[in-house]
């Protein structure tokens, strides 16, 4: 099978890419930093680690990594240019080294109809019971199947060369006798999934249908390296459980889950992958933290480095771009970085016009602008420097009329007007002309690595568009490259495209598109002031009391009332369309937990895409967003 597409970019799930070339071609070492943290802390091994992540955080393609596929598929091509680097990492983490994959990686699915044990007519005790054994039965066959994969034997024909031993002191295993072959075990797993298999799909009663219960997760607690052996030795040094998308449990079977883990506190590998949606709906509002647990949030990381993360879409830009069928190869260098001037050429003269004639008029009544102004006259930089220049002025003037008088100032020297310019004016003043004249303002891949808002799958739906506009260009003969324009164009079609699938694949959509269209219009309006109050914008709220002191935050969150608010907000965190973001502002080490919209809801509502500007709201006015 041809490993080259013609839009890698349309690529998503690490599951849809079938061979193990195609997908560590795609695959992005500096992914694995996220993991290199936990490891220099003594937290990787011997631990249990949650991955959690919005859809699309990359939670499934890093688990793929440490799947004896991959792994041996790098250790037959340590040499290769295009592999070295990912090697090097997992070589760093004790995975893998020159001779050996060290690692047994055991990857298990939860989507497979867990949450049917439910439905069945027998008490919580039963299911538990049910849950645990089905659990461990499909735990002991992906092992298997590891082991074989690892050492390079079929599966399951050559399971009888396997050895498993252990002390079955507890009675655990209690229908198979130990030490037994790996064939002996895979029937007795087996057997038990089809027996639960049977009661699930039987119409007769439940009491008639023996199925072997379990108490306890042996498959976890007696797999080890010391364990399983093939023909005498040990097949790896370490082996790591890993349970993908665990937020397709039942909320009882992963609060079962999580609770054996923690009470049996074992030096077990194992790490669960579960989307942000399986938390607790207030635990996206309070200080959620499972101190039990080593939690990596993928975008909280990413939020904390993000040059890194700007690092790694440059990394997986370049590496699906050199795999197009299309042959073009490359991605970022085809994106315009800076505005075209020569095409705004009419626009930038009408905005220096129109702005000069505001200040004009706005002189007639004071001096106090003066100097400011014939600067301005006399400043000889390009159209676009200029027109920037005097919308800087307008915002300055305009934080300046009316905090006093000012037929009794003196008049402001250039070197105040320098003064009280920054970068947060300036960016307001392209902003504000950008918008109102239509000039181009979402290009260049800085701007799409901002608009990934810390998620992979984000980046590549925007990145897919832009490729695809690519592609055209090359069949039709004309230049690659995309320009501002264009590039704004597509960011902007994708982001309605963007607000349109709320509606199908979001949760209270209806409550959340209210939410979000009123904190979309409440930014705008903070936003556009004439005086830019928080430059460069608003794009985010915290949630603040009337009444601090007296304030709890079990006070509203813990309120029926506000039931619909909580419910918006937690799924907003959960899919990603809002960013959680821990800020200080206010009295010293005064911290708020400040909700940002995610980037494309920034250019759906035409706003910046920097961080920092927020407003404080309370539960009573945020509320009424959704009425």
């Amino acid at each position: 099978m041809s490993n080259k597409f013609r839009n890698p970019f349309k690529l998503r799930a690490s599951e849809k890419i079938e061979s193990e070339v195609g997908f560590l071609r795609l695959f992005s070492p500096h992914v694995l930093e996220a993991l290199s943290n936990e490891y220099q802390s003594g937290k990787l091994w011997e631990n249990i680690l949650l991955i959690h992540s919005s859809p699309g955080g990359g939670k499934s393609s890093l688990l793929r990594a440490f799947e004896p596929a991959s792994l041996i598929t790098l250790l037959n091509n340590k040499s290769a240019t295009e592999y070295r680097a990912l090697f090097n990492a997992l070589k760093k983490i004790e995975v893998i080294n020159n001779e050996k994959v060290k690692l047994l990686g055991v990857s298990l699915q939860c989507t497979r109809n867990y949450q049917i044990l439910e439905e069945l007519n027998i008490s919580e005790a039963q299911k538990k019971r049910l849950f645990f054994s089905l659990f461990n039965s499909r735990i002991m066959i992906a092992t298997l199947r590891s082991a074989c994969k690892l050492k390079g034997k079929k599966f399951p024909e050559d399971l009888q060369e396997f050895s498993f031993e252990y002390n079955n002191e507890g009675n655990f295993f209690k229908s198979i006798g130990l030490p037994c072959t790996g064939k002996d075990l895979y029937i007795w797993a087996s057997n038990i999934e089809k027996e639960i298999y049977r009661l699930v799909d039987s119409f007769l009663p439940i009491k008639d249908i023996t199925v072997e219960g379990h108490d306890e997760l042996i498959s976890i607690l007696a797999v080890r390296p010391e364990n399983l052996t093939l023909n005498g030795e040990k097949i790896c040094s370490r082996i790591l459980f890993m349970f993908d998308d665990a937020h397709k449990l039942s909320i009882s079977q992963r609060k079962i889950f999580k609770q054996y883990l923690l009470e049996k506190r074992s030096d077990c590998n194992v790490w669960i992958s579960e989307r942000l949606e399986a938390l607790e709906a207030k635990d996206h509002l309070g200080s959620f933290n499972e101190r039990d647990f080593q939690i990596l949030n993928l975008e909280n990381f990413w939020k904390k480095y993000p040059a890194k993360l700007s690092k790694i879409l440059q990394n997986i830009s370049d590496k699906r771009a050199s795999i197009s069928t299309e042959e073009v190869t490359s991605f970022q260098e085809y994106l315009t970085e800076n505005i075209n001037e020569e095409n705004i050429k009419e626009k930038l003269k009408l905005i220096i016009s129109q702005t000069q004639e505001k200040l004009d008029n706005t002189a007639k009544y004071t001096n106090k602008f003066d100097e400011w102004l014939n600067y301005s006259y006399a400043f000889e930089g390009s159209l676009l420097e200029k027109a920037v220049l005097l919308k800087e002025l307008e915002i300055l003037i305009n934080r300046n009329i009316g905090k006093s008088q000012l037929s009794l100032e003196f008049p402001m020297d250039v070197n105040e007007l320098h003064n009280k310019n920054n970068a947060d004016v300036t960016n307001a003043a392209y902003l504000f002309m950008s918008i109102e004249y239509e000039i181009p303002y979402y290009f260049s891949f800085k701007t799409l690595s901002k608009l990934s808002s810390y998620n992979i799958e984000q980046f590549l739906s925007f990145g897919a568009e832009m490729f695809e506009e690519m592609i055209s260009n090359k069949m039709k003969g004309d230049e690659i490259m995309l320009s501002d324009s264009k590039q704004n164009k597509i960011i902007e079609n994708v982001a309605k495209k963007k607000w349109k699938r709320i509606d199908m694949e979001v949760p209270y959509a209806k409550d959340i598109q209210k939410f979000l269209k009123s904190l979309g219009n409440f930014s705008k309006k903070q936003t556009f002031q004439p005086n830019a109050p928080y430059a460069p914008g608003v794009s985010g709220f915290s949630i603040k009391p009337k009444k601090q002191n007296l304030f709890k935050e079990s006070y509203w969150i813990d309120n029926p009332i506000y039931e619909p608010l909580i419910d918006v907000i937690s799924t907003c965190v959960a899919y990603n369309l809002l960013e959680k973001h821990t800020v200080l502002q206010g009295k010293k080490g005064q911290v708020w937990d400040v909700y940002y919209m995610n980037r494309w809801l920034c250019v759906f509502f035409g706003l910046p895409l920097s961080h920092g500007g927020f407003r404080h709201k309370t539960p009573d006015e945020l509320i009424k967003w959704i009425k």
